[in-house]
């Protein structure tokens, strides 16, 4: 056997006289304290324990089958169910608080006694209490005799009395053995008295030893005393057996005794040795002992002796007994057979017998047909035939014990049972509910409390609550109370609109009774819209203002319902669990609105995660509209939109807490401040109402592994940012705003500062490969960098670490990603004109991704100068710590300052640093990154014609001018500005043209200028590749849309859109070159030029031809200045 062992104490209640019991099956351990609550307890390592808040302060606690009865301050002994803890009726009422209760092994005699001298005994068939009086101080402690005919009691007047149950005034005996107080507090001794189970024997702890005094004639029968105990016992407990006592002291001393040979067992010190205030022998047999002290600390003694005195099986007092109850007479009676005991051994067994005893059923073949129901039906137990001797029946067949759904609850509310609760706390505000232990009789007696975070919103409520409301929302534009249904009386919705106007106050409330059946189980409040949710799987939808917009079908049973503004999660069962698991399902809706991308983020129900063996404990959506859940575990999870809908861990609330028992009440989340507002609770789930528990502030963590390293942190901060940023970008996509930001400056601005700190941090993380020779971790890096600009930097950093064949790979990515981003590009304009109808509008729309290019360049040229500064700083401090570079840079007569230019080879120089000398040998990498930049930039940047100022010409000058003039007119009859798309092919030729004339007057002091005319016409813009094709395939359009010539046009584009995203691609691209200006005709001729060009470049007539167009070009200068100096003279 296992040796003896104090298990370390863990919390229970605050501080002050606690108690403690067993059920009668030693499955449970309940206890209250000066807190007022009840707390059932499966063991000591029980953290999901149930706590019942009866009143202010619980001083007595006793069990008796599947109630609980408590001691109150209210000076009343009250009844709750075990499970449930709701209100059960009440026994006794003093005038005084109860300080001991008793109770009889059937349950049908109640004892308590009060600090108001008296003692109460409470029958299940009397009228009214019996009173014993003659006491006169509070009573310590009372004790039941076993066998119902005596009570004992003890007094702070220092009295002992022994009682006769069937009297109110006869004393049997009385002894005076303990010091004298006035009251139960000041009382140095709680003299909690035990009975053995044979009930011939009563035990009376007195100093530091315990009394034995014999039954009837009352007379001191021996002492139980260890020299190692010196303080004060003040508690005795007897095993279950009767073998054994147990008893404790003042100082924290356990001591256990043997009844029959007086020798002690074992002595346990408590571990801060303070005053026990409550100890109890597990009743089920099991060698184990628990025990409270005045700090509200449980702890228990397990393995007090070598043998657990249960009921054993086979064998009693030394003989041995069969392993099934013996057979009758009647038990060989079989159906249509003749008794034939006499012919049979008396050794053998029928085993047709003993399974039929068992409950196995076979037809008349012997084949096994199943588990009859008479182990499980009370009256076939009561009709079974009783052994002769006595022995342990049979074991019933084990059954697969399937996992109890979970109840409906609301997010953000404490349990009904108690007394003092709350409805909702959440970001608008709370909402309290105060009750008395006859609220649920006297419905006056109950009040709600609104209390508002922000005034400006709605100032506090206070109003009763006649209803009986149980469940609440709360948002800034309504109050939503909903009731469940009793009796007669059905489910109750009521909605207090604070946005209401016009016709008085009394509008501003409405009222709604639920069909007959139908009962509430859970509400919410969003922007416009109430939703409530019933035990018949349905969602009901209501206008705030009370009109009924919509009956919803759930796909369950309905756990819990959570809204943020025009959005709705509903989380129901979709089915049992296996092995003790929940199973849920939840969808996420947009209430109102017309319809549009991203209508409903989750129209589908979706597997929602739980810990293993956990339950939801909270279940809503962050600032921003996130959905957010919290388990029982603690675990914190939120919605992944990359990844369809997963869910993701943003924190374990759990690593934050001291203890087993603590838990944190979740009220919101902000992903934009990355953390997590809730309430520590100490030794429980729930904040109590009194004192107004503060609110904690809990960064999100995602649980990565080696989270504590360098590497570790950076991934955590590159999965944390990433979560926003996916928030953000979808509000954006679907044009919905997010309450958090103020203006939508503010959010783009926010979306811009974490798409900087991803980048940063993937910088780092590849700094950090890079510096640790990963190459390979490096790549993997680069190819989660959200765009080619921050691959850009990493070749930069590879290429001056001198990994050419990493800076030659990362080229290959950055050139993937142009690819991406031209494709995803590409990809929106179609989408765009798609669903805008709007061919024109791609041009506003490049111009905006253009800019957003720009943005990003001058992000990342800020991110390189502040990685540069710290990557001196790095270096810096590494030479200061070097003793061997500062003994190099002595002997050199160096400055203490070490400088990375003259201390670093070109190996390890600082990669940011930009050096104001050309490099001639540009790496492959680096050459991919600017060459697409050049060639972007180029074909971005669109030509601009500034007009030129007219100047003074004189005559000849005005002939030269007229000349140009006559010859413009021969080659066009109309001046037209050319289309935007010319405009780009002839932008430069223009400008050369300009340039060269304006040069050429310049050079003469004349100042003459030759410039196109004005247009007389405004520039039309020109088609797009869609309505190049809509104009030759309109019949055909007109075919499949046959309204379109009578409605608008925007509905025949539309049409036509869907039709022209299935045709091939080489028709796309026929009509894309024909918007561009480009035809097949003029592609040959240009292509056919180009090759001959490149033939002749090296042949000895093309540099013939060269050097004349170089000698007329330098003749026609000399010739023009032959001219103008003829002209000035």
């Amino acid at each position: 056997m296992a040796p003896q062992k104090m298990r370390p104490t863990r919390y229970a209640h605050f501080e002050g006289h606690t108690d403690i019991c067993y059920t009668e099956d030693g499955r449970y351990i309940v206890t209250c304290g000066s807190d007022g609550e009840v707390r059932v307890f499966e063991g000591l390592d029980d953290d999901d324990f149930k706590t019942h808040l009866v009143a202010e302060c619980a001083s007595a606690v006793v069990s008796t089958g599947t109630r609980i009865l408590v001691g109150t301050d209210n000076n009343l002994v009250q009844a709750i169910t075990l499970e449930e803890g709701t209100s059960d009726g009440i026994i006794i009422r003093f005038t005084a608080p109860p300080t001991h209760l008793a109770v009889s092994k059937d349950g049908d005699c109640v004892v308590g006694g009060a600090s108001d001298m008296t003692i109460r005994i409470h029958g299940p068939a009397e009228y009214k209490d019996r009173v014993l009086t003659g006491h006169k101080a509070p009573i310590l402690s009372v004790a039941l005799d076993p066998k119902g005919e005596y009570l004992a009691s003890s007094s702070c007047d220092g009295t002992v009395k022994i009682w006769q149950l069937g009297t109110t005034s006869i004393i049997s005996a009385s002894w005076n053995l303990l010091p004298a107080t006035n009251s139960f507090s000041a009382s140095s001794t709680l003299c909690r008295m035990a009975w053995l189970p044979s009930g011939a024997t009563v035990c009376v702890p007195v100093g530091s030893a315990v009394n034995l005094y014999s039954r009837d004639d009352w007379q001191l029968m021996y002492q139980l005393t260890d020299e190692a105990v010196t303080e004060t016992l003040s508690i005795v407990t007897a095993s279950p057996c009767g073998k054994f006592l147990a008893a404790s002291s003042t100082k924290g001393d356990i001591v256990v005794w043997d009844v029959a040979t007086r020798g002690t067992v074992i002595v346990e010190k408590h571990p801060k040795a303070l005053n026990i205030s409550g100890l109890k022998w597990n009743p089920s047999g099991k060698s184990e002992i628990a025990f409270v002290d005045i700090n509200g600390q449980f702890g228990t003694v397990e393995n007090v002796v070598e043998v657990d005195y249960r009921p054993k099986v086979g064998k009693e007092n030394g003989i041995s007994a069969a392993p099934f109850p013996p057979l009758t007479s009647e038990d060989y009676q079989d159906d249509g057979a003749t008794n034939q005991t006499e012919d049979e051994d008396e050794d053998e067994y029928s085993i047709a017998k003993i399974k039929s005893q068992l409950g196995f059923a076979d037809d008349e073949a012997g084949t096994f047909l199943g588990v009859t129901g008479g182990l499980h039906d009370e009256d076939s137990r009561s009709s079974a035939t009783q052994p002769t001797t006595t022995t342990s029946a049979a074991p019933p067949p084990q059954t697969l014990k399937l996992p109890e759904p979970q109840r409906p609850f609301q997010p953000g509310m404490s349990p009904e049972h108690l007394i003092d609760r709350y409805m909702v706390w959440n970001n608008v505000g709370i909402v309290r509910q105060y009750n008395t232990p006859d609220s649920k009789v006297n419905e006056d007696d109950g009040s709600i409390e609104v209390e508002f975070h922000d005034t400006s919103v709605h100032h506090a409520l206070h109003f009763g609550n006649p209803s009986l409301f149980t469940m609440a929302a709360l948002s800034s534009q309504a109050l939503i109370l909903a009731s469940e249904a009793r009796e007669e009386v059905p489910s109750k919705l009521s909605v207090h609109h604070f946005a209401a106007w016009g016709g008085g106050g009394s509008n501003k409330e409405w009222h709604l009774d639920l069909t007959p059946g139908e009962e509430a189980v859970s509400v919410a409040a969003g922007a416009g819209f109430v939703a409530l949710a019933t035990d018949r799987h349905t969602l009901r939808l209501f206008s705030s203002a009370g009109v009924q917009r919509e009956v919803l079908c759930a796909a369950g049973k309905v756990v819990c319902i959570a809204a943020h503004q025009d959005l709705l999660m509903v989380v129901c069962h979709s089915g049992m669990g296996v092995s003790g698991e929940q199973s849920m399902s939840i969808q996420v809706l947009r209430v109102g609105g017309k319809g549009g991308k991203g209508r409903h983020p989750l129209p589908f129900p979706s597997p929602l995660p739980l810990s293993p063996r956990s339950y939801l404990a909270w279940a809503g959506f962050t600032d921003e509209g996130t959905p957010l859940t919290i388990d029982s575990t603690g675990i914190v999870r939120m919605m992944h939109y990359k990844y369809g809908y997963t869910w993701t861990i943003v924190l374990d609330s759990k690593i934050h807490t001291r203890g087993k028992s603590d838990h944190y009440f979740l009220i919101g989340a902000s992903e934009r401040q990355s953390n997590v507002r809730c309430i520590l609770c100490k030794g429980s789930r729930f904040p109590p109402v009194l004192p107004k528990p503060h609110v904690s502030i809990l960064n999100m963590k995602i649980p990565v592994c080696q989270g504590e390293t360098e590497k570790g942190e950076l991934e955590e901060e590159c999965m944390r940012s990433s979560l926003l940023l996916q928030t953000l970008t979808k509000s954006s996509a679907t044009n919905q705003s997010i309450s958090s930001f103020s203006s939508a400056e503010d959010e783009e601005e926010a979306k811009h500062k974490i798409e900087r700190s991803v980048k940063e941090a993937m910088i780092k993380l590849f700094a950090l490969a890079c510096r640790g020779d990963l190459d390979a971790r490096a790549l993997d890096v680069c190819q989660l960098m959200p765009s080619h600009h921050t691959v850009g930097l990493a070749i930069k950093y590879a290429a001056k670490l001198r990994k050419l064949h990493l800076a030659e790979k990362l080229g290959e990515v950055a050139a993937a990603k142009m690819k991406e981003e031209e494709m995803e590009r590409e990809r929106e304009l179609e989408e765009e004109d798609m669903y805008r109808y709007n061919p024109w509008d791609r041009q506003a729309r490049g111009n905006g991704i253009e800019n957003e290019d720009e943005e990003s360049v001058q992000q990342e040229e800020d991110m390189e100068e502040q990685l540069e500064e710290e990557e001196e700083e790095r270096e810096r401090q590494r030479r200061q710590d070097n003793p061997l570079l500062m003994a190099a840079a002595r002997k050199r007569g160096e400055n203490n300052t070490f400088t990375t230019s003259l201390l670093l080879s070109p190996a390890t120089k600082n990669p940011f640093r930009r050096s104001n000398t050309p490099t001639t040998n540009t790496k492959k990498g680096i050459d991919v990154i600017d060459r697409f930049r050049k060639s972007q930039k180029k074909s971005e940047s669109s030509p601009v014609l500034r007009p030129v100022v007219r100047k003074p010409q004189n005559k000849q000058q005005q002939l030269l001018s007229n000349k140009c003039k006559a010859s413009q007119e021969e080659g066009t009859s109309t001046t037209q500005t050319p289309p935007e798309s010319s405009t780009h092919a002839t932008g430069k030729e223009n400008q050369l043209s300009g340039q060269s004339i304006t040069t050429s007057t310049e050079h003469n002091n004349t100042q003459m200028t030759v410039e196109p005319e004005p247009p007389t016409t405004t520039t039309a813009k020109k088609p797009s590749a869609l309505l190049l094709w809509l104009r030759d395939h309109r019949e055909e359009v007109l075919k499949r849309y046959p309204g379109g010539d009578s409605g608008e046009e925007s509905d025949l584009v539309a049409t036509a859109a869907m039709m022209f995203k299935d045709v091939d691609a080489s028709v796309k691209q026929k009509y894309k070159n024909l918007a561009a200006g480009i035809t097949p005709t003029n592609t040959e001729e240009s292509d056919k030029k180009r090759k001959l060009e490149d033939e002749d470049k090296d042949s000895p007539d093309h540099k013939k031809k060269s050097q004349n167009i170089v000698k007329a070009s330098g003749l026609s200068k000399l010739s023009s200045f032959k001219f103008n100096k003829a002209s000035q003279d």
